[in-house]
């Protein structure tokens, strides 16, 4: 029960989306599911390729939004597993007019029932996948060092974060469209607030790029193009702000650890 309750902010994984339609090539090339009945090659790739791109992107764009319109940036487990069922009978019909189009010979050995669970225990697998991920980062951003984080964040942005993380220290920052990923040393979670507000409400720190900001003391090295952190988070740096953050670093006596 303490699992279904974990609650993480999902991210918008441009470059997971991408990898969609190559992981549906992979499976297509595996044949599962009696796929290789009724359809050659090109078919299965074609139809595994289309069917991972349009649900994998339902999955994971839809668990960013639920996160961000219903549950103030934290997506409960058993809301996100809700989610999966609730999909998993449309997500079939998605399957099954891809047959229809792609690979017509195969559906005189096709059951919509079947579509239905085969479907699901896919998306649960994305899900695991995705909840492995976000594990992995709420750790490496608890576990990080007491010096490593700002000062607690005052009023105006403690109050839009989830009750869990009020009061954390803040390590960085990142904006997502008109909403902004807070990393704490709780976890991370998005609220409905600008950067620049948030910025002016922390003080400190350095805003390494339009859409990021670091706190000072969470800096563990920086190269041409990435500032690294004490958790693992690693944030684009711009080329025009280098010199300005270096001399940033000097002027505070900051120095990579």
């Amino acid at each position: 029960m303490d699992l279904l309750r974990f609650s993480y902010a999902p991210h918008r994984p441009w470059h997971y989306i991408a990898a969609l339609p190559a992981a549906g090539l992979v499976v297509g090339l595996l044949g599962p599911f009696g796929s290789y009945t009724g359809m050659d090659l090109l078919q299965r790739c074609l139809h595994f390729g289309l069917c991972f791109t349009v649900i994998g992107t339902l999955v994971l764009e839809g668990s960013y939004l639920m996160a961000r319109q219903f549950f103030a940036g934290l997506l409960p487990l058993w809301a996100a597993l809700a989610f999966d069922v609730a999909l998993s009978v449309p997500e079939a019909g998605i399957i099954y007019g891809s047959l229809r189009i792609l690979g017509p010979g195969a559906l005189p050995y096709v059951h919509f029932g079947d579509l239905v669970w085969q479907n699901l225990l896919m998306t649960l697998l994305i899900r695991a996948i995705v909840l492995t991920a976000a594990l992995v980062r709420n750790r490496q951003l608890v576990q990080a060092a007491p010096e490593a984080v700002a000062a607690r964040p005052d009023f105006p942005l403690a109050e839009k974060l989830p009750f869990a993380l009020k009061g954390a220290g803040v390590l960085a920052l990142s904006a997502e469209d008109h909403y902004l990923r807070v990393y704490t040393t709780r976890g991370e979670a998005l609220i409905l607030m600008a950067l620049s507000e948030a910025t002016e409400v922390l003080g400190g720190g350095f805003q390494i790029h339009r859409s990021h900001w670091i706190a000072g003391r969470s800096l563990k090295d920086y190269d041409a193009g990435r500032v690294h952190l004490t958790t693992g988070l690693s944030l684009p740096l711009s080329r025009h702000r280098r010199k300005a953050f270096e001399a940033w670093l000097a002027e505070t006596g900051i120095t990579p650890a």
